[in-house]
């Protein structure tokens, strides 16, 4: 029993540094969902198993065998290195609610599909609600920590995602998005990333 809570409060100090040193590393999407696999790739790739381009085109995972023809050419996927490990998605709720829109279902069901493929099968993923800084925070902070757990609801009860391999963040107005006013509605999202 104190080993578990030993265990839960390193998990939520890791959960913690992990998120303040990402706070502005996020990949934002707006209209059309990213696919479950570009979705997958993006939050659980990690450097060393990024693929290497070969010059006769063979993509090999952490091996490479000889030097590319091109010497200007870098044997990483360098856009691929680029993209952020956490993906912010404009989930949208009822007003003062955590019901999710039917609008937003689309986003959701393309995580769920994510968390179901095969070599995504065994990874764990943080929601994080975010707000705008409208109303105060102590509001804004219970709300977004609602929001985050009806995402995992969602998750759970249409894609049978174990319990175990969900966990939520509230993290209010505390972070808006870098160079938007804390008050634009573009900080109401829902962001994911790897869990540690």
């Amino acid at each position: 029993m104190f080993f578990n809570k030993i265990k839960g409060g390193l998990f939520f100090v890791l959960l913690l540094w992990q998120v303040h040193c990402q706070a502005q590393d996020v990949k934002m999407y707006s209209g059309k969902a990213p696919s479950a696999a570009e979705m997958g790739e993006i939050l659980f790739s990690r450097p060393d198993e990024m693929a290497v381009i070969k010059a006769d085109g063979i993509k090999m995972r952490s091996i490479s065998f000889g030097k590319p023809k091109n010497s200007q050419q870098k044997p990483a996927d360098t856009a691929h290195q680029q993209q952020n490990s956490s993906i912010g998605l404009p989930i949208k709720f009822k007003y003062d609610s955590a019901v999710v829109l039917d609008e937003s279902r689309a986003f959701l069901n393309e995580v769920g599909k994510m968390l179901k493929m095969p070599s995504f099968a065994n990874e764990k993923l943080i929601i994080e609600g975010h707000t705008d800084a409208v109303g105060p925070k102590k509001y804004n902070q219970k709300l977004s920590e609602r929001r985050a757990g009806s995402v995992k609801t969602y998750l759970k009860d249409n894609f049978n995602i174990a319990e175990n391999r969900l966990f939520v963040s509230g993290m209010g107005e505390s972070q808006p998005l870098a160079n938007i006013n804390p008050y634009a509605p573009v900080n109401r999202r829902v962001q994911f990333r790897r869990a540690p």
